[in-house]
């Protein structure tokens, strides 16, 4: 364009327009790669890191089915007390804050169990804490094909079950906070064959020492 400018008397003009228009472009890229870096930079300083999550036993006073007066309905009687155990990662520089956490029981996938609330509670970095709910489902209604599977793994003498915990966390990194709600799933392995791999108790529950780590969704 410059090429044929010159021929005219605006060719002064127009190439020197030409540099100007670089310098925008050449701040345009600048600015946008500056932006996205500071969102990403931000990104990785807000993103959450998982809690460890541990079921660390499970003692179980109650678990039956019987028929309800109809001897059509089937009720799920069950007490389990749990122990969990929850930490922040070491090198996290990030503190946690659990809020509105609620844990139940479930049986291929079914809620056999009432959700029982936990406290809110606060753990800095590297911190630990261990929760010992007791959660219960007194005369829950099952369907038949959950039933007949229930006393089945009874009578192998092999029970698979989760523990499961669901409800909101919050990090803070500094001054900022980002929150997002937490779903944890416990696989619970129960062996009711014998009682070789619990303890019995006085009351006539069993305890199991699991030692079994959680997957966490965010």
């Amino acid at each position: 364009m410059c090429s044929q400018c010159k021929k005219h008397s605006c060719w002064r003009p127009c190439c020197r327009r030409r540099p100007k228009i670089i310098i925008i472009i050449i701040t345009i890229i600048i600015t946008i790669s500056i932006t996205v870096s500071a969102t990403l930079l931000a990104r990785e300083i807000l993103r959450p890191r998982k809690p460890r999550l541990t079921l660390q036993d499970i003692t179980i006073p109650t678990l039956n089915v019987s028929f309800a007066n109809n001897n059509q309905t089937f009720l799920l009687n069950s007490t389990f007390q749990i122990t969990l155990s929850s930490r922040n990662p070491h090198g996290n520089p990030r503190s946690i804050l659990y809020d509105d956490l609620r844990v139940y029981m479930s049986y291929h996938d079914q809620q056999i169990t009432l959700a029982m609330r936990l406290p809110p509670t606060y753990q800095p970095r590297g911190g630990s804490d261990v929760w010992s709910p007791l959660v219960y489902g007194p005369s829950v209604p099952i369907d038949r094909y959950t039933a007949l599977a229930l006393n089945q793994d009874i009578s192998n003498g092999f029970v698979m079950m989760k523990v499961k915990l669901q409800g909101h966390v919050s990090w803070r990194p500094g001054i900022f906070t980002s929150g997002s709600f937490i779903s944890v799933d416990c696989p619970a392995y129960i062996t009711t064959a014998s009682q070789n791999n619990g303890l019995p108790l006085a009351i006539g529950a069993v305890k199991y020492r699991l030692m079994q780590s959680c997957s966490v969704s965010l």
